[in-house]
């Protein structure tokens, strides 16, 4: 690749950046995004959400073997060198199918930020400053950053020592998806007057019911237990499917693990101590709370413990705060400069002159063709209904329209489709007609919402996507309930018996079953439902919900309780209580997922807290 255009940035330059106020040296609005899991397999093959490993410490001392055979420097690169980056932005879009691209500044690995963070200061990092290669690449007002090494993975021999470092993660912790060689996370933040979308490689998590050995951090009220058990599905019901125009498969597996409990492993000898200067580096770009610090002796480990560190990094955050800030400057610096040269261009640090490098190429492209299109994607705009503000909320009926009465969909319309009778009427239907699932969800809106479970495919992917229309078009599904509201809806489909009228009062199935749909919702994208302080209201409402075949037919109870397992982490007794009530065809329960019901079940199904 031939270079025509250069710019240069010296470490002198950086005492003259302007570290403007806005400018601010720390991490704020951390997001979890997306994940995935490499699979093991002859094409490249990612699970998505896949999962970290379980930390699962053997009690006691351990002799292990030192590492050898194949580890990976950089995974994305060795499995898929011709788009690394693909993996990222595919389990970003299928997490967060509406994910406004063109609201992000950098998309980064992690490992870019460190090096870039060297250079700011060199006693930042123990192996000091090393030279290193970064690609990039504009599209629109974002760069994308791509990590590239001299070499992407090696062999350890049999006669060489590179440490315990993989054997440790083997012993000490469990997969959970079948297959994997490692697992990615894809996380979002601001920081320095930027947004940020960073990837980073997560060794493990830890359950919650472990105490964190030097933890000065609230506990979270209920998520004692709830990790004991992930709900994974390595060999049954795995669906996998190929991008067009790509090379990538992408497996259905895994469930999300919360950021709070992701942990790093590090192993050194005994004699050798760890500080937290260290890795706080490394541990404040990924934003990992929780760090195993594992001795041994001649490959035998004591029992590590996990401790919780999210207190010390963001003490080194303020102590560092001189260098961040050079940091947040010198990353301004970096897109001003690759913004200017345009299309791609690639960083070198140069060690003789003490300087990066920046350089115009002439190279391919670092995406697949389709991906561009998700910064074109102007849904959020675009979905705007004529006349009305982008924020206004949409009621939804919990009955039947009356007879010769019609709900209006979407704000603003008459029928649902169009606005006032202008030349934009057309245009604007056109835009409303592209949302997906579209269609789906003005029959919804005029008739309840239990009509989108007779009408979506029992996909939980494609009920992301619908989600995320209804709040690109503004629809108020919840009516501004949190979950516990919504939950009490579902009950009122319980027939009651009035001893004062002696007489039995028929309960709103409709109202239920609506009801139900909400619950999904929240499960799916409610950002007021939390997995540590809800779990169990969830649990008991979904389990109500599989348990009443008559009241709520196959789609409904599939797709709520595949939403509850998406949302939150299942334990074994909970799971014990939910299989009881097997999900089986809408053949074998009674016929297709009709509003018609002939009787409720003889005894109804008491709920159950577990807290555990």
């Amino acid at each position: 690749m031939a270079s025509v255009l250069t710019a240069e940035i010296t470490r002198r330059d950086l005492e003259d950046l302007p570290t403007q106020p806005s400018y601010v040296a720390s991490i704020t609005d951390v997001r979890h995004l997306s994940s995935y899991n490499w699979i093991e397999a002859p094409t490249p093959t990612i699970a998505v959400p896949g999962s970290p490993a379980l930390w699962s410490a053997p009690g006691g001392p351990r002799q292990l073997k030192k590492d050898f055979g194949l580890v990976y420097i950089a995974q994305n690169a060795a499995r898929h060198p011709d788009s690394p980056l693909e993996p990222l932005f595919r389990a970003l879009h299928i997490m967060n199918p509406s994910f406004d691209l063109n609201s992000v500044d950098v998309v980064t690995d992690r490992n870019n930020i460190r090096k870039l963070l060297s250079f700011v200061n060199p006693g930042l990092s123990s192996n000091g400053l090393e030279p290193f290669t970064i690609g990039i690449e504009v599209i629109k007002n974002t760069a994308i950053f791509c990590r590239e090494e001299t070499k992407t993975h090696e062999f350890i021999g049999p006669y060489e020592f590179k440490g315990f470092g993989h054997e440790f993660e083997k012993a000490y912790t469990k997969s959970r998806v079948s297959g994997d060689t490692g697992h990615h996370r894809i996380i979002a933040y601001r920081f320095g007057d930027l947004n940020f979308i960073v990837r980073h490689v997560t060794d493990g998590y830890v359950a919650p019911t472990m105490q964190a050995s030097s933890s000065n951090e609230p506990e979270h009220d209920g998520l004692s237990g709830m990790f004991a058990s992930l709900s994974l599905s390595p060999n049954a019901g795995v669906s996998t499917a190929t991008p067009a125009g790509s090379k990538l498969r992408i497996r259905k597996e895994g469930q999300v693990v919360p950021l709070q409990s992701t942990l790093e492993v590090k192993t050194r000898v005994v004699h050798k101590r760890l500080e937290i200067r260290d890795v706080a580096p490394q541990l404040w770009v990924s934003q990992t709370p929780k760090l195993v610090r594992a001795y041994h002796r001649n490959g035998t480990f004591q029992e590590p413990e996990v401790e919780d560190v999210a207190g010390a990094i963001k003490r080194w955050e303020q102590d560092k705060r001189g260098d961040l800030r050079k940091l947040a400057a010198l990353i301004n610096k970096i897109l001003s400069v690759a913004k200017e040269l345009g299309g791609s261009t690639v960083m070198k640090y140069d060690t003789m002159g003490d300087k990066l490098v920046v350089s115009k190429v002439a190279g391919k492209k670092m995406l697949p063709d389709d991906l561009y299109s998700k910064w074109d994607d102007a849904l959020v705009e675009t979905a705007a209904i004529p006349g009305e503000s982008s924020t206004t909320a949409v009621r939804v009926a919990d009955t039947e329209p009356l007879a010769g009465a019609s709900a209006a969909p979407i704000a603003g319309a008459s029928t649902g489709l169009g606005g006032s009778p202008d030349q934009s009427t057309a245009e604007s239907s056109k835009k409303l007609a592209d949302v997906p699932f579209f269609d789906v969800i003005t029959y919804s809106i005029e008739h309840g919402f239990r009509h989108i479970f007779r009408r979506m495919p029992c996909q939980l992917a494609d009920y992301r996507v619908l989600c995320n229309s209804l709040n690109t078009l503004a629809v108020d599904v919840v009516r501004q309930q949190n979950l516990k509201d919504v939950v009490r809806e579902l009950k009122t489909g319980d027939d009651d018996y009035d001893p004062f009228e002696r007489r039995t009062i028929k309960g709103s199935k409709a109202g239920a079953r609506n009801a139900a749909f909400m619950m999904l919702y929240l499960f799916l994208v409610g950002e007021s439902v939390s997995p540590a302080r809800d779990g169990a209201v969830a649990y008991n409402a979904v389990l109500y919900v599989v348990s009443h075949r008559r009241k709520f037919k196959y789609r409904t109870r599939k797709m709520v309780r595949d939403a509850f397992e998406a949302r939150f982490v299942v334990t074994y007794k909970q799971r014990m209580g939910l299989d009881k009530w097997p999900i089986t065809d809408s053949q074998q329960d009674g016929g297709q997922d009709t509003e018609e019901t002939t009787e409720e079940e003889a005894d109804d199904y008491l709920w159950d807290s577990d807290w555990s």
